[in-house]
């Protein structure tokens, strides 16, 4: 359990370094309202949000499905709902910076920096039509800001059966927020039917880079839905001195 507690809180270091990188970098963001079209290398706060962002869920048999396993991520088009912008985000080399926002940062509707962890993507046939859904973890923060100012991190879990890229919902922790920054989801597994993640979280002592809390986590695919299924504690945060 103390080498899943480093490794979890190594991947959490490293996401916090990544933030405070894109908040540095600046420059300009992208977006777009349109559809979450395919795009390849070659060419509230619950448990789970609402699902199906794309403009509609109707199957197109005659449009080739979407290899999400190819899919350029850094440069995609994801839902701005997570982040509380009205439409869509573009990323662009995995970020987009000042982007609108109605989240409340040092002044009301705070535009926030939003960066998504690539490298971090976990594909398996949750659906099981025989196809690769995918996992994309991003974070939203305000405009730079330190890691005190992280707002929002969820796994954002995606079908592109129909040739595009649709949202099916997103995973945020199932345990509760005790401090500044959000509590941390990586997706160990997709299955049919279901996502098995761990996660770090924060008790009311711990530093901002620090969460020690840690959860064996599960939801479930219903009738077109994610629905969280159970989190089970594995290690209690640290107590207050």
């Amino acid at each position: 359990m103390t080498r899943r507690r480093d490794v979890a809180r190594g991947v959490l270091l490293g996401l916090t370094a990544g933030v405070v990188i894109v908040l540095l970098a600046g420059g300009a963001w992208w977006w777009s309202g349109g559809d979450l079209g395919p795009l390849t290398r070659d060419g509230k706060d619950s448990a789970v949000s609402d699902t199906k962002s794309d403009a509609t869920s109707d199957a197109r048999p005659d449009v080739a499905p979407l290899d999400l396993d190819v899919l350029d991520w850094r440069n995609a088009t994801i839902p701005g709902e997570l982040c509380r912008h009205q439409g869509s985000i573009r990323l662009r080399d995995g970020s987009a910076t000042n982007v609108s926002s109605s989240f409340d940062g040092p002044e009301p509707n705070f535009p926030q920096d939003v960066s998504a962890f690539t490298d971090e993507v976990v594909y398996g046939d949750l659906t099981g039509d025989g196809r690769l859904e995918a996992a994309l973890p991003v974070i939203c923060a305000n405009h730079n800001s330190t890691a005190a100012g992280q707002r929002a991190l969820g796994v954002m879990v995606f079908d592109g059966s129909d040739g595009r890229l649709q949202l099916i919902g997103t995973l945020v922790s199932q345990q509760p927020r005790l401090g500044e920054p959000p509590n941390f989801v990586h997706v160990e597994k997709i299955t049919r039917g279901t996502i098995t993640a761990t996660e770090t979280f924060y008790g009311s002592a711990d530093a901002n880079c620090c969460p020690t809390g840690e959860a064996d986590s599960v939801w479930k695919y219903i009738a077109g839905k994610l629905i969280a299924a159970g989190s089970d504690v594995q290690a209690s945060p640290s107590p207050m001195p």
